[in-house]
């Protein structure tokens, strides 16, 4: 029997399995076990490990040949999703090192933990895994971008009110105000490309944490894994092992507060108090009771998601206050808290950079309450300024006055009754026509009139979307050097591989 939603009989398009999957967050699916998402990264580490101790001396060629062979069968196990993690054996580390015993005996497999320990392993697993997370954030977020910057283009001349305190301040445009978003997000790029310049070090050989009597080669098993090189010190990797995760989960929560912020000012915007715009059907979700009801419900998911992803980053700075040196249990608990910042964040760029793409723009209902509640009151002010040479507080007084004699008159933008009444009191000798008092407070000239850079005017929008097109550039050609390198580093262990084996 088909199951009918609960709602949506007066939406045009419902939601698609991704938001639906988005909105029910984990009341119906449950959390996989976080060594699975290791796997891979601690099959990886391995084979660079074997490699390494075979260049070096330590393991002879048979050995390090049928250590290899064991790692690729288990890889091809874990593609066909038939290696599965044995609870009783703890963690993805033993578990593998287990397969390996049990498939070519300890003679051979035991010997893959030579010069290791299993806390230089997951210090290096969870580089490994922290690394990609961080660049697909990276491409997430120059996805949404491009696609603010399309949507910037089409309303640069799109007259909104910019507002303070909730309440009209000077006009703007909504392209405006979309590009201040784009700046916002380039921020948290740079932040991601920063956690590679803090952490892209290779904290292999570490062991325990002070190193081991083995002659192990850390350059060669940084070129292996993609790292720009070894950590300097083998015991900051293991003390600070909660560090590279914290540092990506404060880059990943400063952009949850971009898009959280991003997200109150559309559910705001559209409200029928606002009706400025509309978002589309796919992005809200009904009432269980009220027919009517159209919610922005998948706005409202990426707030609540900030909020999760704020506590679980407080977590992980919490607990590396007061370690002492060397390993703690306590940091394997970081893993959990990082890799839950992960999952709740990732779906939010995506499903913002939808709503932004199918978002309705009520241009007539932006300019009409761009006219509103006296918005060109600091433009009039300005105008004095400028034409008169008064001192900016005096012609702020004079505004003040004629803000507060328009009231009287019921009127929402000031009037030349008002401002003349506001001039003879603190007796100031202008002469100024009812045109001139209107067009100065005209939307449409506060923004031709806005000079400065970074200004909504059409001038400096221009230059505007071109300096954000040359960042969107250098971000993506950023963004391919750090995949070639790791992709480079992928080629070479592969190539090492071969010559070994085949």
């Amino acid at each position: 029997m088909k199951i009918e939603r609960l709602w949506g009989g007066r939406f045009k398009e419902l939601p698609s399995n991704e938001i639906i999957n988005f909105l029910s967050g984990r009341d119906t699916k449950g959390v996989p076990p976080c060594d699975e998402r290791l796997i891979q990264y601690d099959l990886w580490g391995n084979t660079a490990h074997a490699l390494m101790l075979f260049k070096q001396g330590i393991l002879s060629k048979e050995e390090t040949k049928k250590i290899i062979q064991g790692l690729r069968e288990i890889e091809s196990l874990y593609q066909e999703g038939k290696f599965k993690l044995d609870p009783l054996k703890e963690d993805v580390h033993t578990n593998i090192e287990s397969y390996l015993i049990e498939k070519l005996g300890v003679e051979f497999g035991g010997k893959i933990h030579t010069g290791r320990s299993r806390n230089d392993q997951i210090a290096l697993d969870m580089r490994l895994y922290l690394r990609d997370q961080a660049l697909e954030f990276i491409s997430e977020i120059t996805s949404l971008m491009e696609i603010l910057l399309k949507r910037a283009n089409e309303h640069s001349l799109t007259i909104m009110p910019g507002y303070t305190h909730h309440q009209h301040a000077i006009a703007t445009s909504f392209g405006h105000l979309l590009l201040s978003f784009v700046e916002a997000f380039d921020r948290d790029v740079k932040r991601f490309f920063n956690w590679f310049d803090l952490f892209n070090k290779n904290p292999l050989g570490a062991a325990a944490g002070y190193g081991t009597s083995f002659n192990l080669d850390r350059i060669f098993t940084s070129r292996l894994l993609g790292f720009d090189g070894p950590t300097v010190n083998v015991t900051d990797p293991i003390t600070q092992r909660w560090e590279a995760e914290a540092e990506l989960g404060y880059a990943i929560s400063m952009t949850m507060n971009h898009l959280s912020t991003l997200a109150q000012i559309l559910i705001i915007l559209s409200t029928k108090e606002f009706g400025m715009i509309k978002l589309d059907d796919r992005h809200c979700s009904g009432s269980s009771i009220m027919p009517q009801k159209r919610n922005p419900c998948t706005l409202e998911v990426i707030k609540a998601k900030t909020s999760f992803i704020h506590g679980m980053l407080m977590s992980i700075i919490s607990e590396g206050k007061a370690l002492f040196m060397g390993y703690n249990r306590d940091t394997q608990w970081t893993k959990y808290w990082i890799m839950d910042i992960i999952d709740e964040a990732r779906p939010s760029l995506s499903v913002m950079s939808d709503v932004i793409r199918f978002l309705q723009v009520n241009k007539e209902e932006m300019f009409a309450r761009a006219e509103e509640d006296f918005s060109g009151a600091t433009a009039l002010m300005e105008w004095l300024v400028q034409s008169y040479s008064l001192p900016l507080r005096k012609a702020k007084m004079i505004v003040e006055r004629a803000v507060k004699y328009s009231e009287f008159e019921k009127e929402d933008k000031v009037s030349l009754s008002a401002l003349n009444k506001a001039l003879m009191e603190l007796k100031v000798n202008i002469k100024i026509d009812e045109k001139q008092v209107e067009e100065i407070q005209r939307p449409e000239r506060i923004l031709k009139v806005a000079s400065p850079l970074g200004t909504p005017s059409q001038k400096r929008m221009k230059e505007a979307f071109q300096s954000f097109r040359h960042l969107l550039e250098i971000n993506k050609e950023l963004l391919k050097r750090k995949k070639r390198q790791i992709e480079i580093a992928k080629r070479f262990i592969l190539k090492k591989k071969k010559a070994l084996v085949d």
